[in-house]
Protein backbone atom coordinates (compact mmCIF):
# COMPACT_ATOMS: atom_id res chain seq x y z
CA UNK A 1 0.00 0.00 0.00
CA UNK A 2 1.48 3.34 -1.15
CA UNK A 3 1.03 6.49 1.45
CA UNK A 4 0.42 9.73 0.29
CA UNK A 5 3.64 11.83 -0.24
CA UNK A 6 3.74 14.76 2.44
CA UNK A 7 2.74 17.97 0.50
CA UNK A 8 3.77 20.57 3.62
CA UNK A 9 6.65 21.10 6.22
CA UNK A 10 4.02 20.38 8.69
CA UNK A 11 2.75 17.06 7.19
CA UNK A 12 6.34 16.05 6.64
CA UNK A 13 7.62 16.51 10.27
CA UNK A 14 4.17 15.10 11.24
CA UNK A 15 5.27 11.34 8.72
CA UNK A 16 8.45 11.38 10.13
CA UNK A 17 7.15 11.64 13.71
CA UNK A 18 9.39 14.65 14.28
CA UNK A 19 8.23 17.47 16.97
CA UNK A 20 9.10 21.30 15.82
CA UNK A 21 12.02 21.56 18.56
CA UNK A 22 13.76 18.20 17.94
CA UNK A 23 13.54 19.55 13.96
CA UNK A 24 15.14 22.89 14.51
CA UNK A 25 17.96 21.11 16.91
CA UNK A 26 17.91 18.70 13.64
CA UNK A 27 18.36 21.46 11.51
CA UNK A 28 20.88 23.84 13.61
CA UNK A 29 17.95 26.02 13.65
CA UNK A 30 15.29 27.40 15.98
CA UNK A 31 11.62 26.33 16.93
CA UNK A 32 10.28 29.60 16.27
CA UNK A 33 12.20 30.50 13.01
CA UNK A 34 10.48 26.82 11.28
CA UNK A 35 7.28 27.35 12.95
CA UNK A 36 7.04 31.18 11.38
CA UNK A 37 8.31 28.97 7.84
CA UNK A 38 5.74 26.60 8.05
CA UNK A 39 2.64 29.05 9.02
CA UNK A 40 3.85 31.05 5.57
CA UNK A 41 5.21 34.20 8.29
CA UNK A 42 8.39 33.92 7.32
CA UNK A 43 10.90 32.96 3.86
CA UNK A 44 13.61 30.85 4.79
CA UNK A 45 16.76 31.42 4.43
CA UNK A 46 18.87 29.52 0.99
CA UNK A 47 21.14 27.98 3.99
CA UNK A 48 17.87 27.00 6.36
CA UNK A 49 16.23 25.13 3.38
CA UNK A 50 19.54 23.13 3.09
CA UNK A 51 19.91 22.63 6.56
CA UNK A 52 16.17 21.45 7.21
CA UNK A 53 15.85 19.26 4.13
CA UNK A 54 19.42 17.18 5.10
CA UNK A 55 17.81 17.37 8.65
CA UNK A 56 14.67 15.80 6.85
CA UNK A 57 15.71 13.66 3.98
CA UNK A 58 14.55 15.52 1.52
CA UNK A 59 16.01 17.51 -1.56
CA UNK A 60 16.66 20.94 -0.94
CA UNK A 61 14.58 21.80 -4.13
CA UNK A 62 11.78 20.03 -2.88
CA UNK A 63 11.41 21.59 0.23
CA UNK A 64 11.96 25.37 -1.15
CA UNK A 65 8.77 24.22 -3.24
CA UNK A 66 6.73 23.41 -0.17
CA UNK A 67 8.08 26.65 1.54
CA UNK A 68 6.85 28.81 -1.40
CA UNK A 69 3.37 27.42 -1.57
CA UNK A 70 2.66 28.24 1.86
CA UNK A 71 4.05 31.41 1.56
CA UNK A 72 2.03 32.05 -1.76
CA UNK A 73 -0.83 30.71 0.35
CA UNK A 74 -0.31 33.20 3.45
CA UNK A 75 0.23 36.42 1.39
CA UNK A 76 -2.45 35.83 -1.34
CA UNK A 77 -4.20 38.46 -2.68
CA UNK A 78 -1.51 41.28 -0.52
CA UNK A 79 0.85 43.42 -1.74
CA UNK A 80 4.80 43.07 -1.62
CA UNK A 81 5.64 45.63 0.39
CA UNK A 82 3.34 43.59 2.84
CA UNK A 83 5.28 40.94 3.56
CA UNK A 84 7.69 40.07 5.81
CA UNK A 85 11.52 40.07 5.02
CA UNK A 86 13.77 36.96 4.19
CA UNK A 87 15.39 35.99 7.63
Amino acid sequence: MRTATPGTLRELLQARGLTLEATAVLAGSDASTISRIMNGHQRPRPVTVVRLARALGISAKRLQAMCDAVWADAHEGQDEAEWLPVA
